[in-house]
């Protein structure tokens, strides 16, 4: 099973759409594709939208590339 979730990069304006295997969890780092080229991302925060009306998304998964 797969979880689709849209993936804000350091609160942006912009956002993608990603597939994980499971919901990420806070603290942990990820792997994404960014404008064609690999980044290693630490995951900052995850909002479940109950009714996923937020721009069609029902989980919202903010990371940084600010990994301390």
């Amino acid at each position: 099973m797969t979880v689709n979730c849209r993936v804000s990069i350091d609160n942006g304006p912009q956002s993608i759409e990603a597939v994980f295997q499971a919901v990420p969890r806070i603290g942990e780092s990820v792997s994404l594709s960014v404008d064609g080229n690999a980044q290693d991302l630490r995951v900052s925060r995850v909002v479940h939208v109950p009714d996923g009306s937020l721009e069609g998304a029902a989980i919202i998964v903010e990371v940084t590339a600010n990994i301390l």
